[in-house]
């Protein structure tokens, strides 16, 4: 079976290609395209591929909530061309073949515990620390996106009352601190200067001390996401992907130290942190398990 998973993200679209078990990922630089807020652009560039593998199944993993009523994207933040869109239907009339849509975060999770890191997890977390903050939940093998498909909006609950903007219009979501947008505002607080998140990242691994004390600060804020989770859903495995996490590999130990300060000893002796081993591409690979399964887990 020829099948195809494609991840949506604010910066890039990345995509996955299974053709007798062998692998082919890729991915395009779109954030210009979602500037220009059509979406049309964003289905031109996912024709342009299905084109290029002609797969037999597609599974899209996009950043929003996912209305399981209707299939329409609802509540995006990070990509606002894509509010109220009908992307499945819209797709499917252009390249003939059935598309089945979920949340970018809950299909990172169903990628790691298909293909990943997740492996045999009972309760299996994952945060997609990108342009956003994501959160995805797979508990005993079935992806948990609720009743209309809004669950695990981890990066929409609230941290600091009355704190800083989040992109959904909010205050003080942990978005607004956990992101990659988040991580430019903490080096901006403490600097008085502007650089994008991946400068940042470069300097603190370089010894910068001011970028690693933003890194620091970024992990207490992550800490404290991460302690809720712990609380609420007492899982074994919570696994951290995207850009961040991937190019600054000390933060996953940081953090650990920070949520061991913070959390009951009981729920953090069965817990296991770790990076997302399909790094980048949890949101494809769980996006291509999708598709091949119908859109059912």
């Amino acid at each position: 079976m020829k099948s195809l998973g494609i991840d949506i993200g604010g910066t890039f679209l990345k995509y996955i290609y299974k053709e007798n078990n062998q692998f082919t990922t890729g991915k395009i630089y779109t954030r210009d395209i979602i500037s220009e807020g059509n979406p049309d652009l964003i289905i031109k560039e996912i024709k342009n591929i299905v084109e290029k593998f002609k797969p037999e199944s597609i599974g899209i993993a996009v950043a929003g909530l996912v209305d399981k009523k209707t299939g329409r994207i609802t509540n995006s933040p990070n990509i606002k061309s894509l509010d109220g869109y009908p992307l499945k239907e819209n797709l499917e009339k252009i390249i003939n073949i059935p598309v089945y849509i979920e949340n970018d975060a809950s299909l990172a999770a169903y990628g790691e515990y298909m293909y990943g890191a997740g492996k045999n997890s009972k309760i299996l977390i994952c945060l997609t620390l990108g342009t956003g903050l994501g959160g995805g939940a797979v508990i005993n093998g079935k992806i948990l996106s609720g009743v209309s498909g809004s669950a695990m909006e981890i990066g929409h609950t609230i941290i600091q009352l009355n704190g800083l903007p989040c992109h959904c219009g909010r205050k003080g979501c942990l978005e607004a601190y956990v992101s990659s947008y988040g991580l430019e505002r903490i080096y901006y607080l403490l600097t008085d200067k502007k650089l994008s998140s991946s400068e940042i990242i470069s300097l603190a691994n370089e010894g910068n001390k001011l970028a690693m004390e933003s890194l620091e600060k970024f992990s207490e804020y992550l800490a404290i996401g991460l302690m809720n989770i712990t609380h609420i859903f007492n899982p074994d495995k919570i696994l951290i992907a995207g850009g961040i996490p991937e190019y600054y590999p000390a933060l996953r130990d940081i953090t650990v130290a920070n949520l061991k300060k913070l959390t009951f000893p009981l729920p953090f002796r069965d817990l296991s942190i770790e990076n997302a081993a399909l790094r980048e591409f949890s949101g494809a690979y769980g996006a291509l398990a999708y598709g091949e399964k119908g859109g059912k887990d």
